[in-house]
Order: C-alpha cells, then sequence, then structure tokens
C-alpha cells in the first residue's frame, strides 16, 4: 500500500496530467495525439515498441493514455495480441474505448497503476513507465510485475527523452544538495542516462538497453 506521501504526489500528478491533456478547448478534447504526449503520431517510436514483440500474447499498457500505443501494436505488429490498457485519467480511457480501441474496451481500466491488481502470469507483454512510479513503491511494484509477467515475456520499461533529462539535472544537483534526493520522488542513485537508472539496483543490470532519440527503454526477459 503507498504511503501517504506517494498518495498525494499521485494525486497532484493526476491533477496535472489532466489539466494538461484534457483542457477546456475543443481542440484539445478532439486530438487523439495529445492524451498520449505528442503533438503528432510518433510512428518512429510506435515502431521500435513493435519490434520488442516476438510472440502472441496479451500486453498491458500501464499508463497507456488513450491506448493509442496499443493501437499501433495491434495494427502492426505480426503477431496476435491482445491489448489491455490501465491509466488514472478518466477522459483518456473514455477516449481508448470509445475512439481508438472501441473492440476491446472492456480491456481498459481507469486507475492508479500501482494499485491496479495484476493476476500471477497474466501478460506476455508489460509496458511501463517508471517515472510515473513514486519511490516508496517502486520495489514491490517492480516484483508485482515480474509475477504478473508469463515465462518467456518480456517487461518493457521505458522514459522519454525530455522527463530524462529532467531526472538527469536533478541528479546532478542532489550530488551538491544532498537533502534534495531524500525529498524526490524517484531514487536517483548516479547520474540519470537511461531508463535503468531509476530502477533498483539490482534490476539495471538485467535489463537489455535499447536506445532511441526520443526514449530509453531496457528490456527485462521474464
Amino acid at each position: 500500500m503507498s504511503t501517504e506521501r506517494a498518495r498525494e504526489w499521485y494525486k497532484k500528478r493526476r491533477k496535472i496530467f489532466e489539466k494538461m491533456y484534457w483542457g477546456e478547448s475543443r481542440r484539445r478534447r478532439d486530438n487523439l495525439y495529445r492524451p498520449s504526449g505528442f503533438k503528432e503520431y510518433p510512428r518512429d517510436i510506435y515502431n521500435l515498441f513493435t519490434s520488442l514483440i516476438d510472440r502472441d500474447g496479451k500486453v498491458v499498457d500501464l499508463g497507456c493514455g488513450n491506448g493509442l500505443l496499443l493501437r499501433h501494436l495491434v495494427q502492426h505488429s505480426r503477431y496476435r495480441l491482445e491489448p489491455y490498457g490501465v491509466d488514472f485519467l478518466e477522459k483518456s480511457i473514455e477516449q481508448a474505448k470509445n475512439k481508438i480501441l472501441p473492440e476491446y474496451a472492456q480491456n481498459f481500466t481507469v486507475a492508479n497503476i500501482v494499485d491496479y491488481k495484476l493476476e500471477p502470469q497474466s501478460y506476455d507483454f508489460i509496458l511501463v513507465d517508471p517515472t510515473s512510479i513514486h519511490r516508496d513503491d517502486i520495489e514491490d511494484f517492480v516484483e508485482k510485475l515480474a509475477i504478473a509477467c508469463r515465462p518467456g515475456g518480456k517487461i518493457i520499461f521505458y522514459a522519454y527523452r525530455d522527463v530524462l533529462r529532467v531526472l538527469k539535472i536533478l541528479s546532478i544537483l542532489t550530488k551538491t544538495i544532498p537533502f534534495l534526493e531524500k525529498n524526490l520522488p524517484w531514487k536517483l542513485h548516479r547520474v540519470v542516462k537511461w531508463v535503468g537508472d531509476i530502477l533498483p539496483l539490482e534490476l539495471q543490470y538485467r535489463l537489455e538497453r535499447i536506445e532511441h532519440k526520443h526514449v530509453s527503454i531496457g528490456v527485462y526477459r521474464c
């Protein structure tokens, strides 16, 4: 169960993203790219994720936005996939159900991903951005992911470069301002260069590192 400070952080984060992605203007409400954090369709990035799919199975995107990535995987992978998505923004999930993947509407859930129930060996592919997980939850959450991943499957950790640049600056500042590190929502063990640097140390060395100009990926093989 999340600590009080973690719950408060998730609450603030939800409000920020709701305002960012679902402002009052009609243009924002009708935009299919913005709820996934993009101004235009990120085909190159999504093709990279698609290349990591290597068998049929169930794929869950934890923090899926409106399910745009999931739709790309379903449509462009040469394997048969059953998509599932979880996000804490209700409007994003509504768009996923009504516009993006209506044929899989029953597979989308509104929830904070740390609270989402992950059954043992339930997914072949799990996608998650660990910057969305508070430091108080990250170790237990990673353990839950490992249990939920089927043998031979993959947990695909990723973080976008714009976020990593901010974390890199913060990680450098913590070296000169030690008390800052304890008050950050992430454990920054070292200067942040890739997604593995914000995950538990024992996990970092088990990841396959994949770098792209817009996204950093670490693949854990279950």
